[in-house]
């Protein structure tokens, strides 16, 4: 729920993209990772009060996405958080199965909006807000907003190589989101939990 009373939701969609590069990533990959011709994308979509009619009325943005070279599951697993500044912060989850996870390594994607979620900022890599790029597994994340002291908080896995697909999901991390970039600090990075002797690599 935005500050204005509108409700903002990411979702997950299909939408057609291809082209020759795509296609030949496409047929070496896992099977799991969609359709031929077709990409994951993130819509949001954004709900206003109509008093009159006693219901939301919505609308949706134009779909959030990258080429299958990029992520080859696409982009899944949206989380939103509204910046100081009233610009949007979307958090993606993307995929590099199948690719070579040095050449192509795994990485958290984002986007911005400066309209309450209509449009969106080509998508980029999250970083620290040293300009460090880190790697991440594909999985979900978080953002929480401290009500005792107002700070945006992100949780999910930063990896300490290079990640391959889903793995690995460990350490799992908390940051502090520095609002103006937007980028983790990282001085605030802290471990949440680790692989323990005792957990298997998955």
């Amino acid at each position: 729920i935005l500050r204005n009373g509108q409700i903002a939701y990411p979702a997950t969609v299909t939408v057609p993209y291809e082209d020759e590069e795509d296609r030949k990533v496409f047929a070496s990959i896992p099977k799991y990772t969609g359709a031929p011709g077709y990409v994951g994308a993130v819509r949001c979509f954004i709900g206003k009060w109509n008093q009159r009619k006693d219901d939301y009325e919505w609308t949706c943005s134009k779909p959030v996405f990258v080429p299958r070279r990029i992520s080859t599951r696409g982009m899944g697993e949206p989380v939103i958080a509204e910046l100081k500044d009233g610009r949007l912060l979307l958090d993606m989850r993307g995929s590099n199965a199948g690719l070579d996870a040095v050449k192509y390594p795994g990485r958290r994607w984002i986007s911005v909006s400066s309209d309450g979620g209509r449009n969106w900022a080509p998508v980029t890599d999250l970083r620290y807000d040293t300009g460090e790029q880190f790697y991440a597994p594909s999985s979900m994340a978080r953002f929480i907003r401290s009500r005792k002291t107002g700070k945006l908080y992100w949780i999910g896995n930063i990896s300490r190589g290079p990640a391959k697909g889903n793995l690995p999901r460990y350490p799992l991390f908390i940051a502090e989101v520095d609002e103006t970039i937007p980028a983790l600090k990282k001085n605030t990075l802290t471990i949440i939990d680790d692989r323990s002797p005792d957990d298997t690599e998955a």
